[in-house]
């Protein structure tokens, strides 16, 4: 399985990286903001993509939102990692309709545990 981690902290990412590579099954990379990550999908297929919500230039919605719009992406899933309550009045204001995107199954909230985060990846996955 392939994933891709999509967040403009180098610790962060490399985090979940450490994480996923707990699972000898799971070809983990890292894009440092969603322009490297659309890079990325131009030229891999990815499984599932865990992108942080707040990056500089193009957040986290908006890449969701731009990978619905191109059929090679559309339908690969999306884990939200976000450092902001998403029960927060500030997460819900700045996402509107967010839950409404097809690609976003999940979201995982920093700091979050490594079993919570395999817990989400592997019921995307269907593992």
């Amino acid at each position: 399985m392939k994933i891709l981690i999509v967040d403009n902290d180098v610790s962060v990412a490399t985090t979940i990286k450490s994480a996923l590579g707990l699972k000898p099954s799971y070809e983990v990379e890292i894009a440092l903001n969603a322009k490297e990550a659309l890079k990325n999908l131009k030229s891999n297929i990815y499984d599932l993509l865990l992108v942080d919500f707040m990056m500089p230039e193009i957040n986290g919605i908006e890449l969701c939102k731009i990978m619905l719009e191109d059929s090679k992406t559309k339908n690969t899933p999306v884990i939200i990692v976000s450092a902001l309550p998403i029960s927060s009045k500030a997460f819900q204001e700045a996402n509107g309709n967010f839950n409404k995107l097809a690609n976003i199954k999940d979201l995982l909230e920093k700091p979050f545990g490594v079993a919570d985060l395999l817990q989400k990846v592997e019921k995307i996955l269907g593992k």
